[in-house]
């Protein structure tokens, strides 16, 4: 970012300067007028709906029930995890779900496929509900960041008003120079760091809809 340079003791320079962090892209002003804390390009949704990815079994009234199957309770822990490519995760879902049932009575048929759907849908449940919990601490991480961010830079247009009128006292000077310097170059560290900090939501999504779509090519 260019530096700019400002005489000490006018006021019009550290007007100026004051200016020159509040307007500049350091400032990271919020993106939605509505949402004063919410930094990043893209949209903020509250919250994510299950529907919009999922089309089998409704999930609604399934709560914890996925976490008293052990089987499906490791599968969702591995769903949820960033490690884990969700390609990989195809043959355990399917072998957790159990054989399409072929022959025998229809109504044994359509039993076991109700089984086999509803497994599917715990697995589904429990990824929704732990993925959903890590996006939502995702953005109030990034609601903290940018209350940081405004406060660092109210911080920083204090500062330069007190050097303002500071003027003609050398020591009161460098003192608040170098406390500007330190805050500005936090500012500009926590800056470069927000297009990943932005992105993390966005990742998680991305993957809830990953597993979301495995699991309904799995369904009977």
């Amino acid at each position: 970012m260019q530096r700019h340079s400002f005489v000490p003791g006018t006021a019009l320079a550290a007007v100026l300067a004051t200016a020159m962090i509040v307007g500049s892209p350091a400032a990271a002003v919020a993106q939605d007028p509505k949402n004063p804390d919410w930094p990043c390009p893209q949209i903020l949704v509250p919250a994510l709906s299950a529907a919009s990815v999922w089309d089998g079994p409704p999930i609604d009234g399934v709560g914890d029930a996925w976490q008293h199957d052990a089987v499906v309770a490791t599968l969702v822990r591995r769903a949820a995890d960033d490690s884990v490519d969700p390609a990989t995760l195809e043959p355990e879902a399917e072998a957790l779900a159990g054989p399409i049932k072929q022959g025998g009575k229809p109504e044994e048929r359509q039993g076991a496929e109700q089984e086999r759907d509803r497994r599917l849908a715990l697995v589904f449940a429990g990824t929704f509900q732990t993925l959903d919990r890590q996006r939502t601490a995702a953005i109030a991480s990034i609601e903290r960041y940018a209350q940081h961010q405004r406060a660092l830079r109210e911080r920083i247009a204090a500062a330069l008003r007190d050097l303002d009128a500071a003027s003609g006292d050398a020591s009161r000077t460098k003192e608040i120079k170098d406390a500007i310097a330190w805050d500005r170059r936090i500012l500009d560290d926590r800056r470069r760091a927000q297009g990943a900090v932005c992105e993390q939501p966005a990742r998680i999504e991305q993957r809830l809809g990953q597993i979301a779509r495995m699991l309904s090519a799995l369904l009977s």
